[in-house]
């Protein structure tokens, strides 16, 4: 019996099926006996055993779709479907990484019969647990939270829970009882890399640095687990991570920890982890987002980008099979996910960047091999549903769901193409390339860097800076598919540079070389003249942390149609600026003619996915996002550039050149965060305590003199002129802030 031939990297149009009536697969607890395999690549059964059917064309791996709603009455949502379990007789149970609870549902799709809280149950968390991972060993389900910080860098402790419960019974007659639970996960496993307890040195993974406040969990170099699996032999817990990725150099291979005492932490018979060797595998640089174990013992990996989905590439998450050897590699499956994943009848057909995320299989009923049937499901939490405005997470209980697939498995993954460059950063026509920027290279697929050289040049031909595989992590950074390049100086202000690309400097996983850049217009840019605004050229007016979240600004200085502002209420720091945050607003707005001093503009952010933030005088390009009411700041700057700036999208923010105003609502984000010169020149507002502010003073005559200017400005800084609100957020009118003015 021979290994079945290997699929090319062939694209074949997607056609969905209708949802089967139902589902006839042998349904098997998940995380079942373990071997220790001996399995090297991707080999067919015992021969003892019939042939399997042949392998399905990748347009026939889909057996059926289904979608999942919420059981009635429920108050909590349904969206964000992140691990899941068989039980008999078709049903599953299925946890929300948005809501503490665990829900049974039909498999073949519906409404969940039965729903089991452990806010009000077992541990009680009053947090969100942030459920993301979870294996079942006998009648026991082990669950974990993501460990994670929020998506804004600020601390969660109670994501970092292990627990455990076990499940009796089917259907809405299931049975949860809880066993017990383990609070210190997230800080033993940052104490055991810190102290070098794998043996690989001190701060071998960074979990320190990934896993502090204010950094973003969903990144190559934050702090995530959402994947769990049982060893073979069920000896330990394999904690799955989507983030951080190693090495600190490379971020192309994800990582698994054993956790050994499992039971023993639960049941509080202990109360260190004892962990074991970490094991290091290449899934294309794509972190895990589950891993379960077939019924042979061997694995299935679903794996995806630390960071969200790109548009840019082609096979965002991809289905791997492997032995559960550190020693053997795992291999790529022919399953085109990402088609899957956008191929839903339910989404807006205008909203596919919206698509869910693969995070959960069921179980794999059989084999890990092509043809076996298994069943994925989808977090959905920010999908965009038809006639629908907001995200699926941010609606009513009842209106959201979530949805899931039936897909024989395909054959493994050949790649013969090599990456296909997509986009480059700072482009040629910014018009406002500052100084300090970054130059980011945006592939169709996972890329590192191979023996070539990438080279910066000026437009005169002459070598400014020469990075390759062998660069400081300072100064060349991937994160999955995309490679950033940081100049070790400033760059030359009104100055035209370019980029080349050797044809072995970039490598996709499989080894296939990008074709190279050699010559001076592909990746060319020119940077801008300094900055001729500053710190308090603008000044901030108003703004709104509760619906409808806008903020507005005025100007004490004339302005040329043309003249960009970047907006963005990202968090800052005063040593690295907003230096790998890409969570949060970000947006250039442009003015659209020449404006006069007095002209006041106002900005509403909270837009749809793929939406620019709305003006009512002047246009926005770039990323929308709603104000906090807790504590935001939203600062102001000319100069520099956005990664990936589109319509609706916003990526890293680099080269910032002069700042010119900010406006804090709630404790400020901490210390260094507002920019000095904009504290010294009084430009920097701020309402610790309030989250909804409007200027109330006198305003500006028709023609202004100087003196006009700045008593208004002197006027402005100072908040005993402004009215404050707490949750009631100032009515726009025509627009405007300002409108009724």
């Amino acid at each position: 019996m021979t290994t079945p031939t290997p699929l090319r990297s062939t694209r074949i149009p997607f056609k969905p099926m209708l949802l089967a009536s139902a589902l006839s697969l042998m349904l098997a607890a998940c995380g079942g006996g373990g071997s220790d395999g001996g399995f090297v690549g991707f080999l067919p059964p015992p021969t003892n055993t019939a042939p399997p059917a042949p392998p399905p064309a990748p347009q026939d791996q889909l057996v059926s779709s289904a979608t999942f709603t919420p059981n009635a009455g429920t108050k909590v949502g349904s969206s964000d479907a992140s691990t899941a379990f068989a039980l008999p007789d078709g049903f599953m149970i299925v946890a929300d990484d948005e809501a503490n609870v665990l829900r049974v549902y039909p498999r073949a799709g519906g409404a969940a019969v039965k729903e089991w809280s452990y806010q009000d149950n077992g541990p009680k968390l009053t947090d969100e647990l942030d459920l993301e991972a979870g294996v079942r060993i006998g009648d026991t389900l082990y669950l974990t939270g993501s460990n994670s910080n929020k998506k804004d860098g600020s601390d969660a402790p109670a994501r970092s829970h292990l627990l455990a419960v076990k499940v009796s019974g089917t259907g809405a007659a299931t049975t949860f009882d809880y066993v017990g639970e383990f609070a210190q996960l997230e800080s033993q496993l940052v104490a055991w890399d810190t102290a070098n307890g794998h043996g690989l040195g001190a701060n071998h993974f960074g979990f320190a640095v990934s896993a502090a406040k204010g950094v973003i969990p969903e990144q190559v170099n934050g702090f995530s687990i959402e994947g769990m699996a049982s060893s073979p032999g069920d000896t330990a817990l394999w904690l799955g991570f989507r983030a951080p990725q190693t090495d600190t150099a490379t971020r192309t291979k994800a990582l698994i920890v054993p956790v050994q005492n499992y039971a023993a932490l639960v049941n509080k018979t202990a109360t260190q982890a004892s962990f074991g060797a970490p094991i290091e595998i290449d899934l294309g640089g794509r972190g895990i987002r589950s891993i379960d174990k077939g019924t042979d013992g061997r694995y299935l990996i679903t794996a995806g980008p630390a960071g969200p989905a790109s548009a840019d590439v082609d096979r965002n998450f991809a289905l791997f099979a492997w032995s559960g050897n550190a020693a053997d590699a795992p291999v790529e499956l022919s399953n085109d996910l990402d088609v899957l994943r956008k191929s839903s009848t339910n989404l807006d057909p205008a909203q596919t960047a919206s698509a869910g995320s693969f995070e959960s299989v069921v179980e794999v009923p059989g084999p890990v091999q092509a043809g076996t049937q298994v069943q994925l499901l989808l977090d959905n939490g920010d999908s965009i549903w038809k006639n629908q405005s907001k995200p699926s997470k941010d609606l009513s209980p009842a209106d959201q769901k979530f949805e899931g697939f039936v897909v024989r498995l395909g054959q493994p993954w050949v790649d013969t193409a090599a990456p296909v460059l997509k986009s480059a950063s700072p482009k040629g026509n910014d018009g406002s390339v500052g100084v300090n920027s970054k130059i980011t290279l945006n592939f169709n697929e996972g890329v590192r860097l191979g023996a070539g050289n990438i080279v910066l040049h000026k437009a005169d031909g002459s070598v400014v800076e020469t990075f390759s595989a062998t660069s400081p992590a300072a100064r060349v950074q991937r994160a999955f598919n995309v490679l950033t390049f940081t100049p070790s100086q400033p760059l030359a202000a009104s100055t035209g540079y370019y980029l080349t690309v050797d044809a072995n400097a970039v490598l996709d996983a499989k080894g296939n070389a990008f074709a190279g850049v050699s010559d001076a217009s592909t990746i060319a840019f020119t940077t801008s003249a300094p900055p001729s605004y500053g710190p308090g050229d603008i000044l901030f007016l108003g703004l709104n942390a509760d619906s409808p979240d806008a903020f507005a600004f005025v100007l004490l200085k004339p302005m040329d149609s043309g003249t960009r502002i970047i907006f963005t209420d990202r968090d800052r720091t005063a040593d690295k600026e907003f230096d790998g945050v890409t969570n949060e607003s970000a947006y250039v707005w442009t003015a659209d003619r020449d404006l006069a001093v007095g002209t006041i503009v106002t900005i509403q952010p909270d837009v749809s996915k793929g939406t620019n933030p709305l003006a009512n005088i002047g246009t926005t390009q770039g990323a929308g996002g709603g104000l906090s009411a807790t504590n935001e700041t939203v600062y102001a700057f000319v100069g520099g550039t956005i990664a990936g700036l589109g319509d609706g999208a916003a990526g890293a923010i680099s080269g910032v050149g002069n700042y010119l105003a900010s406006i804090t609502v709630g404790p400020a984000t901490g210390a260094g965060s507002i920019p000095a010169t904009l504290s010294a020149a009084g430009a920097a507002i701020n309402f610790p305590d309030r989250f909804d502010v409007l200027y109330n003073g006198p305003m500006l005559p028709a023609s202004p003199t100087p003196a006009d200017i700045a008593s208004f400005a002197a006027s402005v800084k100072n908040t005993a002129n402004w009215k404050t609100q707490v949750k009631a957020a100032w009515p726009i009118t025509n627009g405007s802030l300002f409108g009724g003015s």
